[in-house]
C-alpha cells in the first residue's frame, strides 16, 4: 500500500521535474490520452511470433534405372599388336673438383664492461641509457669506451616576504549636531467646512477570470537506459488564475454644503540640524613578515662521455660504469667441392609398330537403361514465424525522482523470485538492475522503456 502511495505521488511530482525552459514545445498529437502529472516515453515494442507447421518435401520425386546389358558379335579385324619399341641410351655427365673460401663464423661485435674479449657483456639497460644520453652506440668501432656519470641534485637557500596581515580600514562615527529656534508655524489651514448629507454605500465582491485553465506537455530528461533523453515528456496540468475585486458602489449619492473656517497659527520651539552626522576612515597598513626556505635548483641526473672524462669528478662506478665495444675476426673455411663440367646426354632408338589379324568381339547393341519413377515424400516441419513487426509508441513510466530505495528494493525482488535478477537486493538501481528490467520487459512483450508503469504492473508492484 505504501509503495502505491510512493508510485502516484511520483505521478504527481513528475511535473516539477520538468525542464524549465525547453527548445520548443512538444507536439502530443501522437500521444496517447492523458491526466496532468503523468509521464510518457518513447518506448520500443519487440517484434512478435506464431509457431506454424508445415507441410513440406522430404524427398524429391526420382526414378529407379535399370541397364540392360550390350549385345556383341565376331568379326574378324587388323588390330595392332605392338606399337613398336623405344631404346634411350644414356650419357654420364663429367665432373671437376674446384676448392672454396666459405665463412665460418663472421666478425662479432659486442659491448662489454671493459675492452679484454673475455669481460663481461654490458647489459640492454647500460646500453640503452648511453644511447639515450646521445652516445653513438650503433656506429661506434671497436674499442671505442663510454663513460656514464653521476651529476647530484642542488639545493639553494632564498628568503621571501610574505604578508602577515592584509591592509584594512577602521571607521570611525561622528554624530549629528542640532540647534533649537523658535518659528511660527500654521497649525490649521483656512479650509472650507461642507456640511454633507451622507451618502449610501453598499460593498459588492466579484471574481474575475485573468487566465483560463489548460494542459501542456513538457519535456524531462530521461535517465534510464531503454528511452532517447529528448522523448520523455509530461502533461502539466496549468490552472485558471482569477483575481478577486471588492468594491463599494453607491447606492444614494451624498449632498454638500461649504462653510469656510479660519486658518490658526501658534509657535514652537524645533531642533534643526546644524551638521549632519559624518564617519572618518582611519587605515591600518599590512604587515609582512620574511621567511626562509630551501628549493632543488637542479634535479640529480646520469649521462655518459667518452674516454675524456673517464678521470672526471662526476664518475658513477656503482652501476652501469662503462660499456666498451670488442670485435672477434671472422673466420672462413676452405672446401674442396665437384661441380659438373658437362651434363648427361640420352640418345633414342625406335623400332616399328607390329600388326595382326584377330577374331573380336563387335558391338552389335548398346548397353541401355529402363527407367522406373519413385513418387516424392513430404514431412511435417514446425517454425516460426514473425506475425507483428516491432514498433515505438509512447508509454506510462515512473519517474527518476520518484524511484527510490523502497521501490527499487521491490523490483529486484520480484526480478529474483523469476529468476531474472541474480544481483545483490541493494535498493539501488544499478546496471544488473536495468538489464534485468529490460530481460523481463522482452520476456513478456512488455515495452522496453526503464520502468515503466506496465513493468511495474506485470511484477504485481501496482
Amino acid at each position: 500500500m505504501k509503495l502505491e502511495k510512493t508510485f502516484k505521488l511520483s505521478l504527481v511530482l513528475a511535473s516539477l521535474f520538468v525542464v524549465a525552459q525547453a527548445s520548443s514545445q512538444t507536439n502530443g498529437d501522437d500521444l496517447p490520452p492523458a491526466k496532468p502529472g503523468q509521464c510518457f516515453t518513447k518506448a520500443f515494442f519487440p517484434a512478435q511470433y506464431a509457431t506454424t507447421t508445415e507441410r513440406v518435401l522430404a524427398s524429391e520425386a526420382s526414378e529407379k534405372v535399370e541397364v540392360i546389358p550390350p549385345r556383341y558379335e565376331m568379326v574378324t579385324e587388323r588390330i595392332k599388336v605392338s606399337d613398336g619399341t623405344e631404346k634411350i641410351i644414356t650419357t654420364q655427365p663429367q665432373f671437376k673438383t674446384v676448392s672454396e673460401r666459405v665463412l665460418a663464423k663472421p666478425e662479432e661485435k659486442i659491448w662489454r664492461t671493459s675492452l679484454t674479449n673475455n669481460a663481461p657483456e654490458a647489459s640492454k639497460t647500460c646500453l640503452d641509457s648511453a644511447k639515450a644520453s646521445g652516445m653513438n652506440i650503433d656506429g661506434a668501432t671497436p674499442g671505442t669506451c663510454y663513460y656514464e656519470h653521476y651529476l647530484p641534485e642542488k639545493y639553494a637557500t632564498t628568503t621571501e616576504r610574505v604578508l602577515a596581515s592584509e591592509a584594512s580600514e577602521r571607521v570611525e562615527s561622528i554624530p549629528a549636531q542640532y540647534k533649537t529656534v523658535t518659528k511660527r508655524v500654521l497649525s490649521k489651514p483656512a479650509s472650507q467646512k461642507l456640511v454633507t448629507i451622507p451618502a449610501t454605500y453598499k460593498t459588492v465582491t466579484e471574481r474575475v477570470l485573468v487566465k483560463p485553465a489548460t494542459t501542456e506537455w513538457k519535456r524531462t530528461k530521461c535517465q534510464d537506459r531503454g528511452c532517447n533523453e529528448a522523448e520523455v515528456v509530461c502533461l502539466i496540468d496549468i490552472p485558471a488564475v482569477y483575481n478577486t475585486v471588492t468594491k463599494q458602489v453607491v447606492a444614494t449619492p451624498a449632498m454638500t454644503k461649504p462653510v469656510p473656517i479660519t486658518e490658526e497659527y501658534k509657535t514652537v520651539q524645533v531642533q534643526e540640524l546644524a551638521q549632519p552626522a559624518t564617519t572618518r576612515t582611519i587605515p591600518i597598513p599590512a604587515t609582512y613578515k620574511t621567511i626562509s626556505k630551501q628549493q632543488k635548483v637542479q634535479d640529480g641526473k646520469y649521462f655518459w662521455k667518452d674516454a675524456s672524462s673517464a678521470n672526471a669528478q662526476t664518475r658513477n662506478t656503482l652501476q652501469c660504469d662503462r660499456v666498451c665495444l670488442t670485435a672477434t675476426p671472422a673466420q672462413y673455411n676452405t672446401v674442396t667441392k665437384q661441380v659438373m663440367a658437362k651434363p648427361a646426354g640420352t640418345q633414342t632408338l625406335k623400332t616399328p609398330a607390329v600388326y595382326n589379324t584377330l577374331q573380336v568381339q563387335k558391338l552389335v547393341q548398346p548397353a541401355s537403361e529402363r527407367r522406373i519413377p519413385i513418387p516424392a515424400t513430404y514431412k511435417t516441419i514446425t517454425k516460426t514465424q514473425k506475425v507483428k513487426e516491432e514498433y515505438a509508441k509512447w508509454v506510462p513510466i515512473v519517474c527518476q525522482t520518484s524511484v527510490n530505495s523502497t521501490m527499487v528494493t521491490n523490483v529486484q525482488n520480484a526480478l529474483k523470485t523469476q529468476g531474472f535478477y541474480k544481483g545483490d537486493v541493494s535498493g539501488t538501481m544499478n546496471e544488473s538492475t536495468k538489464n534485468a528490467i529490460r530481460d523481463y520487459q522482452k520476456a513478456k512483450g512488455l515495452p522496453v522503456a526503464g520502468l515503466s508503469v506496465a513493468t511495474m504492473q506485470s511484477l504485481g508492484l501496482y
